[in-house]
């Protein structure tokens, strides 16, 4: 039962009804739910194209003609009903209609294969043959698209699914039927990223850069894969040209700028790394670098102003505490970097270095027990450090207590046995305890005593 409150709706279904009874060949039927539908809204597209196909399955052309008009009359950009158009003139050996019938639904869908291959076939019989063959051609090269769209998406399905190998198959499938599909080339190269094969993957961003020369994405994604895979100057040229492309990316110049400082240009990256910042002030990596850089070349006030700038941008970054410690140390100024490699152990206690670093700073203002407990610490961390005992060692003898810091250096040259340093440190022990022949033997001889 159909509802006159909603014709629209009515006719839609007996539309459907009638697509169902066309698609098992029940001609009549088909024809009887066309012709109810029609009767709700007379001139319902839908219902006048499956009126159009039925009549043709029944070989009623003039009638199918005139159906398919009336749908091209309600709906003029339709190219499918153009294409039937054409086939009825054409079975009608009508080639002037069918050819302008074929022309106007290649106009209005030029990837519909269908309607080259009729117009291939109108050609030949009138004797156009080089016609007929390009046709023909445009054909089979809309297939090929047609199928590696397929493939593609076929390949986003098996992917989904987690199927990556297979997923990798589908779409080297479809490239190779369309070496044009960027897309294609695109998904397949992320896949290859997250599976390591970084080679595979940096041919298949290369080709994306032949097909879309002006994507500043592609260049720069080669660019990281160039980087990772260590070459460096291949690298620099593709992100240059991201740049170029795109010079409002911070993390191109990122990117750039450390290879720059990886290769020691160091006023090249420091340039790059200044514009990263400019793009994007919350790339906190790219201040460390910098005050990296501005510590080798002595530029410490400068370091440090960095350092505290990026502080402000993360303020909970181990690191960049760490580095301003670094930095104030050099410029003796020992209670503000206690506090920075302080601020750094909150944020992340399980770094040694942090810890070697604060007992210095300590022992530089005579806070010799504090300093004791941060070589321990930094001891207990990384027991293996033959210069942390070393550094432990120095302010027991500071506090001459010679048994403890003669076991400290004991302990460096056990784990470095051709510490020089150590072997002095331990004979200045001995000859204070009284004990010179010892010192003399373990400076000359470089003999330990037993205990």
């Amino acid at each position: 039962m159909y509802s006159v409150l909603n014709p629209e709706m009515s006719a839609f279904s007996l539309y459907q009804e009638a697509e169902s009874y066309l698609e098992v060949g029940e001609l009549n039927e088909a024809y009887l739910a066309c012709e109810k539908a029609l009767e709700i809204l007379p001139f319902y597209p839908l219902a006048c194209k499956t009126m159009g196909n039925v009549l043709q399955g029944m070989g009623k052309l003039e009638e199918a003609i005139n159906w398919y008009t009336k749908a091209i009359m309600q709906q003029p950009n339709w190219a499918e009903v153009y294409t039937n158009l054409g086939s009825l003139y054409a079975k009608q050996q009508q080639w002037d209609p069918a050819i302008t019938c074929y022309e106007k639904a290649i106009e209005l869908q030029p990837n519909l294969a269908g309607a080259y291959r009729n117009l291939s076939r109108v050609w030949q019989k009138v004797g156009q043959l080089s016609l007929a063959k390009k046709y023909w051609s445009q054909a089979q090269t809309i297939d090929i698209k047609t199928t590696a769209l397929e493939k593609l998406s076929q390949g986003d399905i098996l992917l989904n699914e987690g199927q990556k190998e297979e997923a990798i198959t589908s779409y080297r499938h479809a490239i190779e039927l369309d070496s044009n599909l960027a897309e294609a080339y695109s998904k397949l190269a992320e896949i290859l990223v997250s599976q390591g094969e970084l080679d595979a993957a940096i041919n298949c961003y290369q080709s994306l850069i032949e097909l879309v020369p002006k994507n500043w994405i592609f260049f720069h994604k080669l660019g990281q894969l160039l980087q990772e895979a260590g070459k460096l100057d291949d690298a620099i040229g593709v992100f240059e040209s991201a740049i170029r492309l795109n010079p409002n990316y911070a993390w191109s110049y990122k990117k750039l700028a450390d290879i720059l400082y990886k290769q020691s240009k160091l006023n090249e990256s420091l340039d790059y790394y200044g514009k990263a910042i400019k793009n994007n002030p919350k790339i906190w990596d790219a201040y460390c670098n910098m005050g990296e850089i501005l510590v080798k070349q002595g530029e410490i006030n400068q370091a440090v102003i960095l350092y505290s700038s990026g502080i402000k941008v993360n303020p909970n970054l181990a690191k960049i505490h760490y580095k301003l410690g670094e930095a104030l140390s050099q410029q003796k100024k020992w209670q503000p970097a206690i506090q920075a490699y302080r601020r750094a152990i909150e944020l992340k206690a399980d770094n040694h270095l942090f810890h070697r670093n604060l007992g210095n700073a300590l022992q530089k203002v005579s806070k010799l027990d504090e300093a004791i407990m941060s070589y321990q610490k930094s001891i207990e961390i990384n027991p293996n450090s033959h210069w942390l005992y070393a550094s432990l060692g120095e302010v027991y003898i500071q506090q001459k207590k010679w048994s403890d810091a003669l076991e400290c250096f004991r302990q460096a040259l056990k784990i470095k046995p051709d510490y020089d340093r150590g072997y002095e440190k331990v004979a200045y022990i001995r000859e204070q305890i009284g004990d010179r022949g010892a010192g003399k033997k373990c400076r000359d001889e470089h003999g330990l005593p037993d205990s």
